[in-house]
């Protein structure tokens, strides 16, 4: 009963593993890195010099006699399920122009002035920010910043002066990047000043609202021509990769000159950026022509254009590389093995959602953390098993000396303890993805510990149930519950379908619901979910973030007012808070190793598997593609693709 769903795919793949080697690296063998030294000086006053040194990939401060280690997050290997059955097509495209086959329109954004840019304008290059992370150097690397110095008088730091690189040229004859460009773009991008420092339009980039929350109403000041102090509300030590960074939010940095000049109306449908490549042509909702920047400052692209095709249809898109009309598409991961098989090459940024089941519903917080309001609390109006309720620990139905903290806890871990990880990767990821244990933690993190994992235990998941009071009855069932699976991406559907089967085994009849998200998320937003459900959330959820990253905003009042997994918790409101205001990087990894205790104890939720972003490409078209670590975008650095 338990593989009746599972059994057809692990067929398919057992037959592929007995035909080849299952685990290969994306590019070839894994091999010790080399050993690279590279000095950056970032700040020099008097005698003192602030250093970035590069050892084997890991970045190493040294500030006087203080040396401070952060590691470079190591990237999982790619499993390569079957080899090709044939040789991939000729490309029916010129050399240098390939065509991307997509999901949908180029997700540029809603209009191109900064409070308006979404992720897909720094993911094709053709708009760019402050710094970028790589493989090479750590989390943070310098991109149009020349140098930049935190504040150093208080502690938490209140600002960052950045000096940005002169010569840097705006696409369209536009004119030089300056200061005045970067005040007006971040102004703009903060929610609260955009209408009077900004365009006058309210801004609606991506994460706007953690924009609101960080800037708050401090604005962004010139302090020379290429040289600003950027003012804050609330530090959070992801103000460079996550705020001002290639792979975070969506704002990049647009031509003031081109909205002066032109107007509004002529920037909803053009975008002025200084990347490698220039965006030439859009259709909305139909195709977009991203053109080379001859001469480009810092890295001119082999590749003449990219023309990416909204197509829908992913029948149509593996067609699409079958024939040779497309040179790259989006694929589900569920098709990468069949693209595979026709030839074709697998490449991702090293960014992988991790998927977890959150258990909607668990309020532990009275007042919100910041204006000590009562919470309005209405998910405890039925004794659910994995609800656990603080705020009336006692009920009829628990064993003799435990609570119904204690009881809902023993029952969440039973159900993450019933689940095989590995089968349903291979399931319903095709072997692609590894085992997650806990939300927001990655077991590749050189920070890792094993402690935190939950081993597939069914004997034990049983026992526990039979602890919490919840014996099976003479039909084999202990409980019934429900679980929401949504039904958008290609995989959340057929992870919460397998589980399913797991805890079904254990003697939980689950149903499992599919309806849309929109149907599901205000209930989420009003705090009155209380489904088990399958999510990735926020950016921590997200396999390769750094480790000192701050973690549990969502599973926090905090982001009452906004979508969250459905959870509130004083233990993640403590934990953000903290890590946010740590200045220290070990400070900040200390604080999560801590958060990653007690998630482990208490599981609000806890993870399943994560699934690689994965597109596919030609290799009769392109023979490589070096891109730079990805956080969140499946691809970038498109002015590093090599043709064959």
């Amino acid at each position: 009963m338990r593989y009746m769903k599972l059994w057809p795919k692990l067929t398919l793949l057992m037959l592929a593993i007995a035909a080849m080697a299952v685990i290969a690296c994306s590019d070839g063998d894994a091999v010790e890195p080399e050993i690279v030294i590279q000095t950056v000086i970032v700040t020099e006053k008097g005698d003192t010099v602030v250093e970035t040194v590069v050892v084997k990939g890991d970045t190493v401060t040294v500030k006087g006699d203080t040396i401070v280690v952060t590691a470079t997050p190591v990237l999982p290997a790619t499993a390569t399920p079957v080899p090709a059955d044939k040789p991939a097509p000729p490309s029916k495209n010129a050399s240098g122009q390939l065509v991307w086959s997509t999901a949908a329109d180029s997700g540029i954004g809603s209009g191109f002035n900064a409070g308006n840019l979404c992720c897909g304008a720094k993911m094709m290059s053709v708009v760019e920010t402050l710094f970028k992370p790589t493989h090479a150097g750590g989390p943070a690397t310098p991109l149009l910043a020349e140098s930049w110095e935190l504040d150093s008088t208080n502690s938490p730091p209140k600002y960052v002066d950045v000096t940005i690189k002169s010569g840097i040229m705006f696409h369209g004859g536009y004119g030089e990047l300056t200061a005045d460009d970067l005040v007006w773009n971040i102004n703009d991008t903060n929610p609260n000043l955009s209408e009077t420092l900004g365009t006058g339009n309210i801004s609606i980039t991506d994460g706007s609202g953690g924009w609101a929350g960080f800037l708050g109403a401090n604005a962004t000041e010139k302090t020379g021509d290429y040289s600003v102090r950027i003012n804050w509300e609330t530090f959070d030590p992801r103000w460079d990769t996550w705020f001002f960074g290639q792979d975070g939010l969506g704002a990049g940095i647009v031509s003031k000159n081109a909205y002066d000049t032109e107007g509004e109306e002529w920037n909803q449908d053009h975008l002025v950026g200084t990347g490698p490549f220039e965006m030439t042509s859009w259709k909305r909702g139909d195709r977009t022509v991203f053109t080379a920047v001859d001469n480009h400052w810092r890295q001119t692209a082999e590749v003449t254009s990219i023309t990416r095709i909204g197509v829908p249809d992913e029948t149509v898109r593996l067609a699409q590389l079958a024939t040779g009309d497309a040179d790259i598409a989006d694929v589900s991961i569920a098709n990468v093995a069949e693209t595979q098989r026709i030839g074709m090459t697998a490449k991702g940024s090293g960014a992988a959602r991790m998927v977890t089941m959150m258990f909607a519903g668990n309020l532990w917080e009275t007042n919100h953390p910041t204006t000590g309001e009562a919470l309005e609390i209405v998910t405890y109006n039925n004794d659910l098993p994995w609800l656990g309720n603080p705020h009336k620990p006692a009920d009829s139905n628990n064993p003799a000396g435990m609570d119904d903290m204690e009881q809902a806890r023993l029952v969440r871990h039973a159900l993450a303890m019933s689940i095989d990880r590995d089968l349903i990767n291979e399931a319903a990821l095709n072997g692609l993805g590894w085992p997650v244990y806990i939300p927001y933690f990655d077991i590749n993190n050189p920070n890792w510990d094993d402690k935190w994992k939950i081993e597939y235990d069914p004997d034990g998941a049983e026992a526990l149930l039979d602890k919490a009071g919840f014996p099976r009855d003479s039909s084999g069932q202990r409980f019934k519950m429900q679980m929401y699976a949504w039904p958008i991406g290609d995989f959340y559907a057929e992870i919460g379908d397998n589980v399913s089967i797991f805890w079904e085994e254990i003697g939980v009849s689950t149903e499992v619901l599919h309806y849309e998200y929109a149907v599901f998320r205000p209930t989420l937003v009003d705090r009155s979910a209380t489904q088990a459900w399958t999510d990735t959330g926020p950016l921590e959820n997200y396999a390769s973030t750094p480790w000192d990253y701050p973690r549990g905003i969502q599973m926090s009042a905090l982001a009452r007012g906004g979508k969250s997994h459905g959870l509130e918790n004083p233990e993640s409101t403590a934990n953000y808070q903290a890590v946010s205001g740590e200045s220290s990087l070990q400070g900040r990894i200390d604080l999560n190793n801590g958060y990653a205790d007690w998630m482990h104890e208490w599981l609000p939720g806890f993870g399943i598997v994560a699934a690689p972003s994965l597109l596919v490409f030609n290799p009769n078209s392109i023979s490589s593609w070096d891109m730079e670590l990805g956080l969140r975008q499946i691809s970038n650095s498109p002015e590093f693709i090599k043709l064959k």
